[in-house]
């Protein structure tokens, strides 16, 4: 096994996690048995983070001709899994009391959610900057774009609750990953 395949089955466990746990809480809102409000915008997160799994695990293949991997690199993938898992963990109660109105759910946790977001931004751009040293794929200036507009939002909802803000983050955050999947088509990471 190369050393991409051993790093890479283990951040996919970390990522098959955060499926599970997504996967997990939309069978429960789906459940008729329980009675709980959705929120649009709770729900578009949950669906953005199953997205963003899928866009880092197909463009971890990027990675599969690397023969030696830098620490740091690891480092990044690593974080990379967890502060998604961590996302996606906020979304739905790991524990606890049964979500009745995830309106409320989401504004509780939406600090948390949006200084892992700030993380997440972080992480994203050195992996971008990583890759671009160890592969040779061209910089994305559209990645750092992007990735500046969400830091942005993720800080200024850290501090301002609204519904047009919360709505606003999210779809910026779906736009962005739309973008993120036509790149993986443009570098020839995925092809159609």
């Amino acid at each position: 096994m190369t050393i991409f395949g051993h790093i890479s089955v283990f951040i996919s466990i970390i990522l098959g996690l955060a499926v599970v746990h997504l996967l997990s809480g939309l069978s429960l809102i789906l459940d008729t048995r329980k009675q709980s409000k959705v929120y649009w915008v709770h729900l578009l997160w949950t669906f953005n983070m199953l997205f963003a799994v899928v866009l880092i695990w197909i463009s971890s293949f990027a990675l599969s001709p690397i023969e030696d991997f830098r620490m740091f690199h690891f480092i990044n993938l690593l974080a990379y899994a967890i502060v998604t898992y961590l996302m996606s963990g906020l979304l739905f109660p790991v524990q606890g009391e049964e979500v009745v109105d995830f309106r409320e759910h989401f504004s509780s946790n939406r600090k948390r959610f949006f200084l892992l977001g700030i993380i997440y931004v972080f992480v994203d751009a050195a992996d971008g900057v990583m890759e671009h040293f160890e592969t040779g794929i061209p910089l994305d200036i559209g990645q750092f774009g992007t990735l500046s507009v969400w830091l942005i939002l993720f800080i200024i909802s850290l501090f301002k609750d609204t519904k047009l803000l919360n709505s606003l983050v999210v779809i910026t955050f779906t736009i962005g990953l739309i973008g993120w999947l036509v790149s993986i088509i443009d570098t020839g990471i995925l092809v159609w």
